[in-house]
Order: structure tokens, then sequence, then C-alpha cells
């Protein structure tokens, strides 16, 4: 026969009103709960908006030379120095946010170019290294093709990370690759993949130079010139659109005036005597 359990002691306040222990949530330092609960000072702030204070620097700057002629030469000219380097020091750190927004958005397109540009040049390679006919010319169509190869492969790794990236393999609307019975079709920037192959031609630093974005005289130029095509293309594409949103909303208020002179005309027609039961 089983012992009966023992009834609680009322007697004792104590052990009546004491709960179950539970053991305290510790949350894990590095996870998003206690990086939420812990309080961001001035310094990651800072961090996460590091154009803030500059912006508000050149601010200040500009509305305490406002008042120039008040101002002693020796501070004005010191001022404007200052406020130069402030505007310098914007412009570095736009620039820097630009260049870490853009690899972030197209890490994707260039490891999947980068990829297969490596898989036809060792391809291209081995075809020239077992090709043992004595066609001179179809040597040197093999030849081409691995410098061609070659150029694939540096145009995914040097393409210039202030510059929206122009996928080279592209896929088709079905979702297939682009030219998948033969070698396919190269697609890509044509100024671009030329100005690498001249940058290959020289050195690998003019490639790492223009990867940075810091080439000189005709190459920038050319950068500059990709640039700006691109910019121009982004505004007409707005323009089109705006165009297009002007033209519905004009259709629109033409139906809706049209509608409302018959909904009058019928509605005056009917006071005149005019209706169905006369």
């Amino acid at each position: 026969m089983a012992t009966k359990r023992q009834a609680p002691d009322d007697s004792n306040p104590k052990s009546a009103n004491t709960a179950p222990s539970r053991k305290r949530f510790k949350p894990n330092p590095g996870s998003f709960r206690a990086q939420t609960d812990l309080k961001l000072g001035p310094k990651s702030f800072k961090k996460a908006h590091p154009t803030n204070h500059i912006k508000s620097n050149i601010r200040s700057l500009k509305r305490l030379l406002e008042n120039r002629e008040s101002l002693p030469a020796n501070v004005r000219v010191e001022k404007e120095r200052a406020l130069q380097t402030a505007e310098q020091e914007l412009k570095d750190a736009e620039k820097a946010k630009k260049r870490s927004e853009m690899i972030g958005r197209y890490h994707k397109a260039r490891f999947f170019d980068r990829q297969k540009a490596d898989r036809r040049l060792k391809k291209a390679r081995k075809e020239l290294r077992a090709f043992e006919g004595e066609d001179q010319e179809e040597r040197r169509a093999l030849g081409r093709k691995v410098d061609d190869a070659e150029v694939d492969l540096n145009y995914a790794l040097y393409f210039p990370y202030e510059v929206h990236y122009v996928s080279l393999f592209g896929r088709a609307k079905d979702g297939t690759e682009e030219g998948g019975v033969g070698d396919g079709e190269r697609r890509g920037d044509p100024e671009m993949w030329e100005l690498v192959k001249k940058c290959m031609a020289k050195s690998k630093r003019e490639l790492e130079l223009l990867r940075e974005g810091r080439l000189k005289d005709e190459e920038e130029v050319v950068v500059d010139e990709v640039v700006e095509r691109k910019a121009a293309r982004k505004e007409k594409k707005s323009a089109k659109k705006e165009k297009v949103g002007k033209v519905d909303t004009t259709k629109s208020s033409t139906t809706n005036t049209a509608e409302q002179e018959e909904e009058d005309d019928g509605s005056s027609s009917d006071d005149n005597g005019g209706g169905f039961f006369e």
C-alpha cells in the first residue's frame, strides 16, 4: 500500500507561497535581442551615420562665412580652408559608401561571371594544348579564344566598383543560359571590355587602378563616359514612366468629364418633361 502524501503545513507561510525556481534567461551578447537592449551611445550613432557630423560641420562653416566681411582676414582664410577640407571629406565618405553598396549589390553576379569565365579559360587552354593539327589558322583561332577568355575573367575581376556592373553571361527569358548550345555570345559592356583588354596589355597595376576608379587620362574619360551614359539611360527611363503616368491621368480625367456630361444631359432631359412615364 502506497504511503500518503504529506499535507502542506499552513503554519509555515514561507513554504506555502514559494514558487518553483526558474533559471533566469541571459541572452547571448552577440544576439539581436542583446544588441537592442543595449543603449547605443554617440559613437555607435556616429558609426551608423558616418556623414552626419561632416554635413553639420559644413553647414556651420557656411553660416559662419555668410558674414565674412565681419570676420578678420586670417579667420576667414582658416574657415574657408576648413570648409574645403570638410567638403572633400564628405565627398570621400559618400564615395566609399556608394562603393560598399555597389560591391554588396553585384557580388553575386560578379561571382557567377568569374566562375564561368574561369571554366571557359581552362577549357580553351586545354583545347589549345591538345591541338596537334598543322592548320595554323585554327591554332591562331584557339589562341584568340584563350585571349578572349582571359579578358572575360579580368572583366569580372576588375570591373570598376563604382559603376553599375553589367553581367557578362546573362540569362535568357526562359531561365536558361544564353548560348547554351555552343560557347555562347558574350554580353556585358563592350567599351569596358575593350578597356580591360587595353589595361591587360599594360600591367596588372592598371587593372587594379581601373577597379578602384583611379585611372588617368584617356582611361578615366572612358569610365566617366560609361557612368554618364548609364545615368542618362536611367533618367530617360524615369522620364518615360512619368510621361506614361501623365497620359493615363489625362485619359482618366477626360473619360470622367465625358461621363459627367452624359449624366448632366440625362438629368436635364428628365427635368424638361422628357421622362419615361410621360
